[in-house]
């Protein structure tokens, strides 16, 4: 499901480029990088083919493409296999700033710098000799943004010759930031959603009762340590092949029927719920505990995740029951007293 959707957004992004522009290129090399993006693949073989794919395009052009740093001020090769290594070694880590060659001018005005003689443009006083010496004498860049407009590297085309770019060169460029555009977001939205999960993780472990985290349809997604230890099981075996036998077996035989009903219809209200039960722990003793269950609703109020605690409630069980058998005792006694009195 999440796939689909990921596949619909790419598809989306790449379709917003004119149809002039897309028939630029190859559709099944472009639809060969927008599936490798789909699949994961490593951001560096992501970004070396688009860089392949447009220099497949003209003859003698060398493509490189720069990511920002963290700081949003130095930029970092993300490929640059075409590019001599005595150059990018030179110019790898670069600052931003207004007269930064190329690549860094286009990533400080947020805008397209075409320069068509490295030699004589004054963009590259600082870098010119690098570039000279390596043989590069036209370098036109673009800065790679994101959706929401921030700046996440730039792409450049260098050539040998002094060269001007055409219409059909200017939309070239323009197409490949957009697609390693889509590259580097997918795969920095990877690892934000990494980073977000092993914090979750760590924060669970440290709650003092059992807390579970299930995706939308209730499927277990995570579950603290303390849950773990109690049932005896991985969180592998929780997730795994048997997991609805499982269940059964930890959950008491007399709740059964009522508890999974009141989980389904809580799941599927969609609003936050509650349901007792008893579970079988490791030592095959049954507890009573109650689990509270607590929507995560996404932007358009759908629910994104479940989290749930479960909180052991069997000494109020106890208790409750000796009321009840307090109270049937009682009635008992009540009742023998007014046989007696008749």
């Amino acid at each position: 499901m999440a796939e689909a959707a990921t596949s619909t957004n790419l598809k989306d992004q790449a379709a917003s480029t004119s149809p002039a522009l897309a028939q630029t290129l190859p559709s099944d090399a472009v639809l060969d990088a927008l599936k490798m993006i789909l699949l994961g693949a490593p951001l560096n073989e992501v970004l070396t083919t688009i860089t392949r794919l447009i220099e497949a395009h003209s003859t003698g052009m060398l493509c490189s493409i720069f990511l920002l740093d963290e700081d949003s001020l130095h930029l970092r090769y993300g490929v640059a296999a075409s590019l001599p290594e005595a150059y990018w070694a030179a110019t790898d880590g670069l600052c931003i700033g207004p007269n930064v060659g190329s690549c860094g001018t286009a990533a400080y005005l947020r805008q397209p710098v075409f320069v068509s003689d490295v030699a004589s443009d004054p963009r590259w006083v600082k870098y010119r000799d690098f570039a000279l010496q390596n043989g590069l004498r036209a370098a036109w860049s673009t800065p790679i943004m994101s959706h929401d407009g921030k700046v996440l590297g730039t792409f450049c085309m260098y050539y040998r010759e002094v060269r001007h770019p055409g219409p059909g060169e200017i939309q070239l460029i323009d197409y490949a930031s957009r697609i390693a555009g889509i590259a580097i977001e997918q795969k920095r939205g990877e690892e934000k959603l990494r980073q977000d999960e092993r914090e979750l993780r760590q924060l669970i472990d440290f709650l003092p009762q059992h807390v579970l985290v299930l995706d939308s349809e209730g499927f277990l997604l995570h579950a603290n340590n303390m849950l773990l230890d109690y049932y005896g099981h991985t969180l592998e075996e929780m997730q795994g092949p048997g997991t609805d036998e499982r269940h059964k077996r930890d959950l008491h035989p007399d709740d059964l029927e009522r508890a999974r009903s009141e989980r389904r219809c809580g799941l599927a209200s969609g609003v936050p719920f509650e349901v007792e039960k008893r579970m079988r722990g490791k030592d095959g003793r049954y507890r009573w505990f109650l689990f509270r269950y607590n929507p995560l609703l996404d932007q358009q109020g759908r629910v994104a995740r479940w989290f749930a605690t479960a909180t052991d409630i069997e000494d109020r069980k106890q208790t409750e029951q000796s009321v009840r058998n307090e109270n049937l005792a009682l009635r008992e006694q009540i009742d023998r007293t007014r046989c007696l009195r008749t």
